[in-house]
């Protein structure tokens, strides 16, 4: 494990004291919890740049990879146009990630979330039929500073700033917790006891989806990855570590998120341990307005989740 700051550490920690009982049995004295509410105050909701250090780029389009230890690349198609194009990037362990981008000259930030290694990216325009043509490629070797850096930066999937209103809310929901567990619950029950499934928007989603956290918020309603991103926004605003993911549950495309334990590890597809079973952290389907998937109060098969890609 590479060396994680200290903020990070400290509030690892604290998830270790409330949220991982099932593993390791880990006993802590009282005069040696981590206070909470310090420790969080001292974290700032990073800003992604595209300081110009490392770049790839022509007249055409840009891949900066300035901050790529910090787990993420900017790109930049430099035309205004109707031109559709994607960004691809392929992970040390040959993962494919694929995003949408815009020809409108605007920055957008892909997160790097494979590891340390050799990545490969590329700008692409399309050609014809299913064909692509590279406007700029660039092969990087990174290795992390911090390997939960990934996923308490914002990028195109999980879209905020420190003046998101989901911000604002995160930060007032979690006013009186004094746990990181009890951070995680307040926000996550929020989500799933005042959102709703938008099925119409189910049923005319568009390839290239992203989620308007902030509409999102406003409107209380949405998809699965509407529930999912929110809430991983809501929490990574607070210096939680916290994973978009995305893939199958059974047959069906589906995203959900999880969270870090240090004594664990990534908790993969669970939110609590209540004594006796873990629980899913699944927003959508533990929303109780959403019954698409299967009742909130049936059990759910972790295995019947295929987690595809983390954001």
């Amino acid at each position: 494990m590479k060396a994680i700051s200290r903020i990070l550490i400290l509030i690892l920690v604290t998830i270790l004291i409330t949220g991982c009982a099932e593993v390791g049995q880990t006993e802590i004295k009282d005069d040696e919890a981590i206070p909470l509410i310090e420790t969080l105050s001292t974290f700032e909701i990073p800003v992604p740049t595209a300081s110009g250090v490392n770049v790839e780029q022509n007249d055409r389009a840009m891949i900066d990879y300035s901050n790529a230890q910090n787990g993420y690349i900017i790109v930049k198609f430099y035309e205004i146009s109707d031109t559709v194009l994607r960004v691809a990037v392929t992970s040390p362990h040959d993962e494919r990630y694929i995003y949408a981008l815009k020809a409108n000259g605007n920055e957008e930030v892909i997160p790097l979330t494979e590891g340390d290694g050799e990545y490969k990216i590329g700008i692409y325009e399309h050609y014809e039929g299913d064909t692509y043509n590279a406007v700029v490629t660039a092969i990087i070797n990174v290795e992390f500073q911090d390997e939960f850096l990934p996923f308490v930066h914002p990028n195109q999937f999980v879209n905020f700033t420190k003046d998101s209103e989901l911000v604002q809310l995160a930060t007032e929901l979690t006013k009186d917790a004094h746990t990181v567990e009890h951070k995680i619950a307040a926000i996550y029950n929020y989500v799933v006891e005042n959102f709703t499934y938008d099925y119409d928007l189910a049923a005319t989603v568009q390839s290239g989806y992203l989620p308007d956290l902030d509409n999102v918020l406003h409107r209380k309603e949405g998809i699965c990855f509407d529930y999912s991103a929110l809430l991983t926004a809501m929490l990574r605003s607070q210096g939680i570590p916290a994973r978009l993911e995305i893939g199958y549950f059974g047959e069906q495309y589906h995203a959900w998120i999880s969270k870090f334990c240090e004594h664990n590890g990534w908790i993969e597809k669970r939110f609590n341990h209540d004594g006796n079973e873990w629980q899913m952290m699944d927003p959508t389907m533990d929303s109780n307005e959403h019954v698409a998937y299967s009742s909130r109060k049936n059990a759910r098969n972790h295995d019947d989740y295929r987690l595809m890609f983390n954001y």
